[in-house]
């Protein structure tokens, strides 16, 4: 049999065909998993499908492909289809291999201008990571912001542009998020015509990317929220975890919402981490820590998002949200808030901030180190933050010890 094929990409995959035998293979939905790098094959004969879909170890043993194939078209003889499908198990495996075409790269380049999907979380086709203890409210939050990309509203000071939502769920069920879905919308009028696509998953997520390309060009889905990325990796908290489900992300090429938790050892800590290998926040584009104060038994909350990381923009000041939610009338509410109001969440507000607030509450004049002492800020920080915000946010007055701060204009 003639050898001689043209290969062309097809975005999910790659299609293989064979002009002087009519015969095109469509290899899609590439993985790489340890047993090898699998394919989903379809032969078609002219217009006439011979097998659809069918799993293929692009490394393994092809025959049983081969041997489908034969019984809907004799045409070929077994050992004949045997040789065209690993002949082009071979180009496939060579092109996925190579990786995406060589492209220039220089200033003139057009590149298509950075922007929000969901401002201010997450950019147009890049994954952030919202991260936290369990408990604080991270997938509702998701929800809502499934809501706001559904609709294109805005509420309690984040914005999105609209597009459709698939909601990977590792945690919880379908009724779960439909209570929450209908609570939310019963405070927010603007989003009760929000619409997200929900599905629940159990095995890790770079074995379903397959089934998740599927969805995404069926349904025309253009933002994922993942729930989350502990259950996505079954527990695996490795660099080889970390490396398959970004991978995978990349693959999808969309913007994703991944809630991620915390390690036990860092739950008291200013600053907590992401629980799993270090690569988990490296391959994030950005990240965001959620924190959460509530008096107990109070049906208030109040939410405080600080973005810990972000490479494609300076970091965003934290953002506050009080929630009110109401167990009689089944309602979860969300409004912006001022965290400078708040005990704890205060706390991880920029020292120049902090500071400000504190000179404002009665106007009076302090030393460096009443200011340290009232902040639980350490005394080098305060005066390294007041020298450099001098005559910009406060005023001094004295010098040396006797130097005492206060605000510029009330």
């Amino acid at each position: 049999m003639s050898q001689s094929a043209e290969l062309a990409d097809l975005g999910n995959g790659f299609s293989v065909y064979w002009p002087s035998q009519n015969i095109r293979f469509l290899a899609e939905y590439i993985t790489r998993q340890q047993t090898g790098i699998f394919a989903e094959f379809t032969v078609l004969d002219g217009e006439k499908t011979l097998c659809e879909g069918h799993r293929v170890n692009l490394n393994g043993d092809k025959a049983r492909v081969a041997k489908k194939v034969h019984e809907y078209d004799g045409r070929f003889k077994l050992a004949d289809w045997t040789v065209l499908i690993e002949s082009t198990a071979v180009l496939v495996l060579r092109r996925y291999r190579e990786g995406e075409p060589l492209r220039l790269l220089n200033a003139s380049t057009p590149v298509e201008e950075l922007s929000y999907q969901l401002n201010p979380l997450v950019f147009h086709r890049k994954t952030t990571i919202l991260y936290g203890d369990g408990g604080l409210g991270k997938s509702s939050l998701a929800l809502l912001c499934g809501m706001l990309i559904s609709t294109g509203e805005a509420v309690a000071g984040l914005s999105a542009v609209r597009g459709r939502v698939l909601y990977v769920d590792y945690e919880d069920s379908h009724d779960v998020h439909v209570r929450r879905m209908r609570a939310i919308a019963a405070s927010h009028p603007n989003l009760t015509a929000a619409d997200v696509r929900y599905q629940a998953h159990h095995e890790p997520l770079w074995n379903i990317v397959p089934m998740l390309l599927r969805r995404v060009q069926t349904e025309q889905i253009n933002f994922l929220i993942l729930d989350s990325l502990a259950a996505a990796t079954c527990g695996d908290s490795s660099a080889e975890a970390a490396t398959k489900a970004f991978r995978a992300l990349r693959m999808l090429n969309l913007g994703a919402l991944v809630l991620a938790h915390i390690p036990k050892t860092t739950e008291q800590q200013h600053e907590a981490g992401i629980y799993g290998s270090v690569f988990f926040k490296n391959f994030a584009r950005s990240t965001w820590e959620l924190k959460k104060e509530q008096e107990v038994g109070a049906d208030e909350s109040v939410l405080g998002l600080f973005n810990r990381k972000s490479n494609l923009s300076r970091l965003h000041l934290p953002i506050g949200l009080r929630v009110r939610q109401n167990s009689v009338s089944s309602t979860i509410q969300y409004e912006t808030h001022d965290l400078s109001q708040t005990i704890e969440l205060e706390k991880g507000l920029p020292i120049a901030s902090r500071i400000r607030t504190f000179l404002e509450k009665d106007g009076g004049l302090y030393a460096a180190k009443d200011i340290a002492e009232a902040l639980e800020i350490p005394i080098g920080s305060v005066k390294t933050t007041l020298s450099r915000h001098n005559k910009m946010k406060w005023h001094t007055l004295g010098e040396g010890r006797e130097a005492k701060w206060c605000v510029l204009n009330r």
